[in-house]
């Protein structure tokens, strides 16, 4: 059953860029409908310019896509840096709800929820991680190309080994 967190939270930012996040954080067994990612429309201040954004419902995927449902997506000092603007790499800019955003997140653990017509070799319940950089990996749900995704191994690795698993590509 996907856990779902809800979470008063505050980043603040110290002299030297480091990120507290500040807050009390809770889970449910409640399977919530709503779809939402955390966005961005500009760089900067984390702080200041994250937010939560609630989106519509996503049709099923296309023949060479699957929809994802994200189980885990750390925050790493490095989506930090794309969030400040000071990261090499930059996410691609995608309409959520009819707003032009950034969803933030390189890494994370998804279970494929809904196969495209012409994917072969993933189905639906498997863990797939993104071999692809900034995925926007912050999100409940999403439409991924299947040829950007690893399939992992059933039942050998924790979520919370799955979803950090990119981390460090060597290890794949």
């Amino acid at each position: 059953m996907l856990r779902l967190c809800t979470t008063r939270y505050a980043l603040r930012t110290t002299a030297h860029t480091r990120i507290k996040l500040i807050g009390t954080f809770s889970t449910s067994a409640i399977r919530s409908s709503a779809n939402r990612a955390v966005v961005f429309a500009e760089k900067g201040n984390p702080a200041e310019v994250l937010r939560v954004k609630s989106y519509d419902p996503i049709p099923p995927p296309p023949p060479d896509c699957v929809n994802v449902r994200f189980r885990l997506s750390p925050i790493n000092p490095s989506d930090i840096n794309v969030v400040q603007g000071v990261y090499p790499a930059s996410p691609m800019q995608m309409q959520l709800s009819g707003e032009d955003v950034f969803v933030g997140g390189n890494e994370g653990l998804a279970e494929v929820v809904e196969v495209g017509g012409d994917v072969q070799g993933l189905r639906k319940g498997d863990w797939v991680v993104s071999g692809k950089a900034q995925t926007g990996t912050w999100s409940s749900l999403r439409a991924l190309r299947a040829e950007d995704l690893i399939k992992l191994p059933a039942g050998q690795l924790s979520e919370v080994n799955a979803a950090t698993i990119t981390a460090s590509r060597e290890r794949l």
